[in-house]
């Protein structure tokens, strides 16, 4: 365990020594630039003219380069209830917490992350890519162990519910990935990455519609024998299932809105619903036969924000959140997880 862990370790290393080094290349194409425009600089100023912004409102960045110190904080939960809800079972595992340092270039992004805690997943990555008119959002996540039962419902034993019985839970797996790719409209006097990748300065209140296309892989391996006896014994059929294993598509519409509440200082809150198509099977212990089904449901992404940037100084926190709920012909799940991330940083080599 001590040799796989220093391993990752010195592959973490050797990840941020290589992102340095693409950093800098740039930096010297920048040089030679003055004496011709090469292919690679007439890309990325084509770029920037298409996502030129109203300067009455949003204050593009001056700089080249950014480095900044990040806490994040990550939470997830799984609630599975039977349709009417007459039982549910909510598991959720220890809180995720990391800190890393992070690299940006204009409108790229990179970044090494080291975990805080023992108890943390397989896996866990997120990558968001912000500009004025796109966003993308990626994330993969995975986990087996570490999870406990926070919270149970319409489970009586002698009479009494069972509302404050919290135990650790090995009985659960789960798999999740997905991508996010959205539109801004108002993009001219909106800055979506003013509120989360600090690339930009909002510098009057706007708000803009955002039209996102999602898709998403998620599975629970459940393994109900792993609960306490008690608890077994009262458990109804519908949640002693093996395993959920769904892909959605989704249309998300939702706002975003930043509010220049004093100079330098931004607050912004976001909501996008989303319909989506779930196409689900579910493995039931009866004779390891399956079910499939396919679906219509509702989930949710939602986002906050809080930064203060002076152009070459800025510090923030924000918090990305979502919510994916289905409803089987024998089943209901729930499950969400997010991100909190606390950061400052600074930019540096001015554009010529």
């Amino acid at each position: 365990m001590t040799r796989g862990i220093h391993n990752n370790t010195q592959k973490g290393r050797r990840a941020v020594l290589f992102l340095l080094l693409m950093l800098c290349i740039p930096a010297v194409s920048l040089s030679q630039s003055a004496r011709k425009e090469n292919f690679f600089w007439k890309v990325v100023n084509f770029v920037d003219r298409q996502l030129q912004q109203d300067t009455l409102y949003v204050a593009p960045n001056r700089y080249n380069f950014t480095v900044m110190p990040q806490y994040t904080h990550g939470y997830d939960y799984y609630r599975f209830s039977t349709k009417d809800k007459s039982q549910s079972i909510t598991i959720a595992p220890s809180s995720n917490d990391k800190i890393g340092l992070h690299f940006g270039w204009r409108w790229l992004f990179f970044g090494y992350s080291f975990a805080l805690n023992k108890s943390q997943p397989e896996f866990d990555m997120d990558l968001n890519l912000y500009c004025s008119r796109l966003g993308l959002e990626l994330f993969y996540r995975k986990r087996s162990d570490g999870f406990k039962i926070r919270n149970l419902q319409g489970f009586i034993e002698n009479d009494l519910p069972l509302v404050n019985y919290k135990r650790d839970f090995d009985g659960l797996s789960t798999s999740q990935m997905g991508a996010n790719l959205f539109y801004v409209f108002n993009y001219k006097k909106f800055s979506f990455p003013a509120a989360f990748s600090q690339s930009t300065n909002q510098r009057r209140n706007a708000g803009s519609l955002i039209l996102g296309l999602s898709y998403n892989e998620q599975k629970f391996d459940f393994d109900h024998t792993r609960i306490d006896p008690a608890i077994e014994k009262l458990m109804k059929s519908e949640l002693q299932f093996k395993c959920v294993d769904y892909r959605d598509i989704s249309i998300n519409l939702g706002y975003s809105y930043n509010w220049v509440f004093a100079k330098n200082f931004l607050a912004n809150i976001s909501v996008s619903p989303a319909i989506s198509y779930k196409n689900t099977s579910l493995k039931l212990n009866i004779s390891n036969s399956k079910e499939f089904v396919s679906s219509i449901n509702f989930d949710l992404i939602s986002r906050l924000a809080l930064v203060y940037n002076n152009g070459r100084y800025f510090a923030g926190a924000s918090l990305v959140s979502h919510t994916y709920s289905y409803t089987q012909p024998s089943l209901s799940v729930q499950n969400g997880f997010g991100y909190l991330k606390i950061y400052a940083g600074f930019n540096f080599l001015r554009r010529k």
